[in-house]
């Protein structure tokens, strides 16, 4: 791969990982159109996923410092047989918690039942594509809650976490169903963006490291560095640049047009799977 490809993979990875347009979907389209990529390059997009993530951490520093202190100070209360999780921080560390067991159980089933390769199934993915338009027609008219972390039930992050559970099937985006899955349950638009992309960064990692396995078990691994390097920057970037758009948008009532983008990455989908294309 020389760097030109991986300023373009990088980019995209960057670009679809946030944007509610589902990047695991886009991969099994690829790789239904192009074929399959090398082996070699599992390792690299574990890399892209340590930059994205690196792009959540920059755009919600301050977010994730809070929680990060909240955290240990809370197992210190926990230690000292007084927890307290009142304080909007310790609740907001709370639902990120609870937001996140739903995924992680969705991913043991399927790693249980060994289905994955199932999942990536183009016609699912395409037919996934069409329930992320749905969300994102859905989430305009969605946009008048006043929850934050201060009043939002506990039950309504699990039920916020069901929602990215979904995302694991290739074609559903992650970013697209929490935030719809927020505003559905009263959440202020802003705060729904929010805990959506913070309550990413457990799933971000827990994906990556089940790729790191198959990066381990992987003999012909080739790292380039230039390539590499150029790659993760353009992932970074092309992440915060996609965050601050969903934070830009999500004040105004546009996000039909990811529902018109899905749907026609459905129907290309369709196409690309009956062998049309």
């Amino acid at each position: 791969m020389d760097w030109f490809q991986a300023l373009i993979a990088g980019a995209i990875q960057g670009i679809t990982e946030f944007l509610p347009i589902s990047s695991s979907g886009h991969l099994v389209i690829f790789n239904t159109v192009f074929g399959e990529g090398e082996e070699s390059n599992l390792a690299f997009t574990v890399f892209l996923h340590l930059a994205t993530l690196l792009s959540v951490v920059i755009v919600f520093r301050k977010d994730v410092w809070i929680l990060i202190r909240g955290f240990f100070s809370a197992i210190a209360d926990i230690i000292k047989g007084k927890p307290d999780f009142k304080s909007p921080e310790r609740r907001f560390l709370l639902m990120v918690i609870i937001a996140t067991i739903p995924a992680v159980l969705a991913g043991a089933l399927i790693k249980l039942l060994n289905v994955e390769g199932v999942l990536e199934n183009i016609f699912i993915v395409a037919s996934m594509l069409i329930v992320t338009s749905i969300f994102m027609f859905s989430a305009d008219r969605l946009n008048r809650g006043k929850l934050t972390e201060a009043d939002t039930p506990l039950k309504t992050s699990l039920i916020i976490g069901i929602f990215q559970a979904a995302a694991i099937f290739p074609g559903i985006s992650r970013s697209g169903s929490t935030i719809f899955g927020g505003l559905a349950r009263g959440l202020d638009k802003e705060f729904a963006v929010r805990f959506a992309f913070i309550m990413s960064i457990p799933a971000i990692v827990g994906a990556g490291l089940i790729e790191m396995i198959g990066v381990i078990r992987a003999d012909n691994i080739e790292i380039i560095p230039a390539s590499w390097l150029t790659g993760f920057i353009a992932a970074a970037v092309c992440g915060v640049l996609a965050i601050n758009i969903i934070r830009l948008l999500i004040k105004k009532r546009v996000f039909y047009i990811f529902g018109i983008y899905c749907l026609l990455a459905s129907a290309f989908a369709f196409l690309a799977g009956f062998g049309v294309i």
